[in-house]
This record gives C-alpha cells, structure tokens and sequence, in this order.
C-alpha cells in the first residue's frame, strides 16, 4: 500500500526560497504533491480583481515553469481547496498538509476554518507555517518589536531547495489530474477576468526572478531618492521600491528584503561621502516601513472583525451622507484634478505610492463623507499589491476610525500644488487638462476649468462638518476608554505615544 501523500498547498507562496512550507515538505516526506486550487469563491469575490488573478497566473506559470527544470510538477485545480482536498484524497489519500499561514480577508478566514474542520473529520495533519513577522496566538504588543527583529534575522532565510529535493514534487500517477487549464501560461481570462491593453502595459511582473530583479533594482541603483521620492505621484514609481507586489503575492519574503537591506547598508556604513549619506538616510526609512508592514498586517490577524467593524466601535455610526458620489470618486470625474488623476492612475497600473492612496480614501470619506466601508472593496480591486492586512487597516486609519492616531484631512488643493505644481501628473492621466496651462488646473477651485467637472461638494464646508461629527465622538467618555483598550491590542510600541492635537490642519 502506498504512503500516504504529503500535500504543499501553494497559495500566496510563489517561490522556492525561504519558503517554510514547501522546506519542511521536502524534508519530511519522499513524495510531495505540490497543488493550486483556483477557488471560484475567490474568483468571484468583491474584492478581487484581473490585476490579482493576473498575479495567479503569472507568478504560477513561472514556478511551474523553475520546477519543471528539475522534474518537479504543480497541480492545478479549478475549484475551492476544500472540496480540491477531498478530490486529491479520494484518489491518493493525503497525510499532510503544508501551508503558509495565511492572513486574509474573511473570505479566506472562512475556508481556512473550513480546511481545518476537513483535516481534523479525514485524520489529516495540516501544519501551517508563519512566512511573515506576523505573529498567530497570544500576542504581547509590548514583546513584538524584539520577536519581529529575531524572526527577520539573515540567519533563518532558508535556501532553495536543492534539485533532487525538488524532484520530490511529481503528480502522482493514476486517476489525479487537472481540469485541462493552459499548461505553458495561464491567463486571467480563462477565469473570467480580463486585464485591457493598458493594464497589461502597466502592470508589473510578478514572478520569484523578478522579485530579485526588483530588489536589486532599488537597493542599487533606485533607492537612493526613496527618502523624499516617494510622497511624490511622479516620482514614486522610480523611488518607491515596488516591492509590494512580491511581498503581497510571496515572490519574496519580508525576511530576504529586510537582509538584503542590511547587507547594503553595510557595504555603505564607512563612506563618508555625500552620496553615501542619501543613500544611508533612504535604506533606515525604507528599513522601517519593513517594520510597519507587519506591524498593520498583526492587526488583521489579530482582530479579523476590522473588516467590517471599527476598531474603535464607537465611529461605527459616523453620518456618512455622501455614500452616492462613491461611483463618482472610483471614475475619477470628482472635478478635484489629483483626486481624478490618482483614481485613473491606479485603475490602470495597479499602483499608487502610500501619500495618494492615504489622500484619496482621505477625500472619500472626510469631504465626500462615504463610509469607509463602501470604498474597501472597490479599492482593493484597484492595487495590484492588494495585501489585506495593509488595506483594511490603512483604510480605518485614513478614515479616522481607530481612534488613536490624529485625524488628517488632506486638501485636494494643497495636495496638487504641494506634489505636482507643475500638472505633470495631471496631464498624463486626465487627457481632458493636457491642453491646459499647470496654473490654471492648479486654480480651477477658484476659475472652473471649461469641460472639466467642479467638485460635488464644498471641500471646506464638507470637512469642517465631518470634523464637527467626528471630535462629537472623539471626546465621548465611553470614546477614550475604547481607544485606551485599541491602543493596548494594536498600538505601535516604538516610541511613547503622544496625544492628539487639539486641531486638525488640513494636509
């Protein structure tokens, strides 16, 4: 009678390095099946889009591809993971299952609480394995900052399997096949979403070669404006590291970017020139947002109900009356000009540097005044690098709805003069102002612009009335005692926190 069959399920693990669950795979059983379910529920889900399913395609095309060159194979199955489980079980029963700990949204909370449910009724092992400095359990916020920084040390990157390891992961023979998807490149159009002309330009690759690419990239040659670039919609496509898209889809991990970033630092730590200072000033900012990464991803793990609920429960009934002008937010016909450009910017990329995307959800809820909830969804469709812990909690931030950091209410106005005077930005994404001179976009609040929309709202008027709503909330008794017990589950502990001010500038 054969084994049973040791199962590594792929899911946002697309690469052979520093990979803990395909590692203890391999080094625990003499066959592994290596499996990705394409899940209709997914497929269908509000928040995923043909950027995300592109990701699928092409970061699975391309392992499958570096495992054939070793004999290795991948299922690939098109239907949810549970009911592919009890597929592949039936035919070769499955021993042990390996993954990476996931952290999603509730949809993918809710078919892992499934899986589980399946290994423990079939007499499966499934052992899921941490791939971030993301912690699962109990966790003391006061302890985190010292277990991340032993998590992300060089000396726990694992290396790539070797080749007769890989050999390992053979689709056994017999009954078990997939369900005739293109083999040499799948597309996002056989699962019914399609990227335009555009988005195929504009879109990244996504693969583990491209990651290291990337990396290198901005460690030598980008980075050195990443201090200063990357507020800027021009410049942050060439500053930023553009190393979401891998981290969000597990072409590279946290831990081989956070090395990386050390080892260069110390082949600069004796120059003493002033390039050497830039480049320095960028890798320690660039090395911190390492660290806050996880820091807003724990939450999600830790409080899977921010989804849907405020942290702080009592901005759950914050008057939201401008949830009608979300479809005119999501075209990018608002009549704000880098509003409508960042809106246009990212449907088509997939990107959008961190300083837009705050100041968009920012516009959307403070001056439009829509439930934050209303944008979560359509804008997790917009970002290829869609990582639900970072969206979902920048969303609530932005929105004010923690309650224990200060409200920023960014100016549509200030915003354009501040990053992009000069309407180049502008110009290449809004092609009703590429005739029209920078200083006339840059007044258009005051001296309308013919043929291009005014704003739906008074942006003033709007945001003092949402502050009125929000600090009648914020100053409630019952408001400062559930933001005392927010901060205690998932306030930073880098520094002493430091109260709120009094008044709110507009950013």
């Amino acid at each position: 009678m054969n084994r049973p069959l040791a199962l590594w399920w792929i899911k946002k693990d697309f690469r052979l390095a520093d990979n803990p669950a395909l590692t203890a795979a391999l080094a625990a059983h003499e066959r592994v099946l290596a499996v990705f379910f394409f899940e209709p529920d997914l497929l269908a889900a509000p928040e995923t889009s043909a950027f995300h399913v592109a990701a699928w395609c092409e970061a699975l095309t391309e392992l499958r591809r570096r495992l054939e060159a070793h004999g290795g194979e991948v299922l690939v199955l098109h239907r949810g993971a549970v009911a592919g489980a009890g597929y592949i079980h039936e035919q070769q029963r499955i021993g042990t299952i390996y993954s990476h700990q996931e952290i999603g949204s509730e949809l993918t909370y809710r078919r892992d609480r499934a899986m589980a449910n399946w290994v423990a009724a079939n007499g499966v092992d499934w052992h899921e394995l941490p791939q971030t400095g993301v912690f699962r359990g109990g966790l003391d916020r006061d302890r985190r900052a010292k277990r991340w920084k032993d998590f992300m040390r060089a000396e726990n990157i694992l290396p790539t399997p070797a080749p007769e390891a890989l050999n390992k992961l053979r689709i056994p023979p017999g009954r078990l096949t997939g369900e005739n998807l293109p083999t040499e490149a799948l597309r996002p159009d056989t699962f019914g979403h399609a990227l335009t002309p555009d988005q195929r330009r504009y879109r990244q690759a996504i693969s583990e070669a491209a990651a290291e690419n990337t990396l290198r990239g901005f460690l030598y040659e980008r980075g050195e404006c990443y201090s200063g670039g990357i507020s800027s919609p021009n410049l942050a496509f060439t500053c930023g590291s553009r190393l979401s898209v891998h981290l969000a889809w597990g072409t590279l991990t946290g831990r081989q970017v956070y090395a990386a970033t050390e080892a260069r630092q110390e082949e600069l730590k004796d120059r003493e020139d002033g390039e050497a200072k830039v480049w320095r000033k960028s890798l320690r900012s660039f090395k911190s947002r390492l660290h806050w990464r996880d820091h807003f991803i724990q939450r999600l793990e830790s409080e899977s109900g921010m989804e849907f609920t405020p942290l702080n429960p009592a901005y759950e009934d914050l008057p939201t009356p401008g949830d009608g002008y979300l479809d005119t937010w999501l075209a990018g016909r608002t009549g704000w000009p880098l509003v409508d450009a960042c809106m246009r910017c990212a449907a088509t990329t997939g990107f959008l540097n961190f300083r837009m995307r705050a100041f968009i959800t920012s516009v959307a809820v403070h001056s439009l005044r829509i439930d934050w909830r209303k944008i979560l969804y359509p804008t997790a469709r917009l970002w290829a690098d869609y990582e639900p812990g970072i969206h979902i909690s920048q969303t609530q931030m932005q929105a004010g709805v923690v309650g224990i950091n200060q409200l920023r209410i960014y100016s549509p106005d200030k915003q354009l003069a501040d990053h992009d005077k000069e309407a180049v930005f502008i110009k290449q994404w809004i092609p009703e102002l590429r005739d029209t001179e920078p200083q006339a976009i840059l007044r258009h609040h005051l001296s309308p612009v013919p043929g291009y929309p005014t704003p739906p709202v008074d942006w003033r008027e709007n945001s003092r009335a949402m502050k009125a709503d929000y600090y009648a909330i914020k100053t409630l008794p019952e408001t400062r005692q559930l933001a005392e017990e927010v901060y205690a589950r998932h306030g930073s502990r880098k520094g002493p926190r430091r109260p709120p001010r009094k008044k709110t500038k507009p950013a």
